[in-house]
């Protein structure tokens, strides 16, 4: 009797316990949507104030084009540089928020394709080649985002002439392996869990940038079911490698 009791009462407190984490995962789902959607909220109305910001500017351009007032142009220039950059933070913002948004309905993706647009929207000055891709299910749009943001890390953070990237897929079980190798300075093992961290920046504002894409990356692949870190490339260089779960 007295076992039957002690069982009863483990049960009830194992569902009390399994009871409260659904409960903490419920709210904490809801605080994340609630974020995002203040996220989402501030960034569209940021952007008409700033648009308006930069309209002005090149008006004052333009009425003032002709006059001897270098002084002026440059301030116009800083006021319209500093616009531009928090556009771009906001849109980098608004990527991350959505990186993580419902992944379940994807349809059957070409990824050379996908690569191909990346590379049209990267506009990458590194040379860039890549294996036969293959086809799987995922969201178009994010992929081709994630290798542009590759792409364009890649071409940023080179210091050489002759930058070169590769893109490569292996089949491993049920997953594919993608890698994105370039031939560049790499990355100090201490800082390869930090780049994928919103605003972590390893040069400052030595480069150009808001340190937002290796994170938008994260959020992107991990929607797909897949994982994404970075290791040292043969020969020198970094690889981005990144998994997706291949079609069953």
């Amino acid at each position: 009797m007295t076992a039957r009791v002690e069982v009863e009462d483990l049960q009830a407190a194992l569902r009390a316990e399994i009871q409260l984490r659904l409960d903490t995962e419920d709210r904490l789902r809801r605080m994340q949507e609630e974020f995002d959607s203040f996220i989402l909220t501030a960034a569209h109305d940021l952007r008409e104030p700033l648009r308006s910001v930069t309209a002005y500017c090149e008006l004052l351009s333009r009425r003032n084009a002709g006059t001897a007032d270098p002084e002026s142009d440059q301030y116009r220039r800083h006021i319209v540089e500093g616009a531009s950059r928090i556009q771009a933070l906001i849109a980098g913002m608004v990527d991350c928020v959505t990186a993580s948004s419902d992944s379940r309905y994807l349809l059957r993706i070409d990824l050379n394709d996908v690569l191909r647009e990346a590379l049209q929207q990267a506009g990458a000055k590194a040379a860039v080649t890549h294996d036969p891709l293959p086809t799987l299910h995922g969201d178009a749009e994010k992929l081709a985002k994630v290798f542009r943001h590759l792409l364009d890390n890649a071409r940023k953070y080179c210091d050489r002439p002759d930058c070169e990237v590769h893109v490569s897929a292996t089949e491993q079980g049920s997953d594919w392996l993608f890698s994105v190798t370039d031939n560049g300075p790499g990355i100090d093992p201490q800082y390869r869990d930090r780049v994928f961290e919103p605003f972590k920046r390893l040069h400052g504002r030595q480069y150009p940038g808001c340190g937002l894409g290796l994170a938008f990356c994260r959020k992107a692949i991990e929607s797909h079911g897949g994982r994404i870190w970075v290791e040292d490339a043969p020969g020198g260089g970094a690889s981005f490698r990144f998994t997706l779960p291949a079609e069953q």
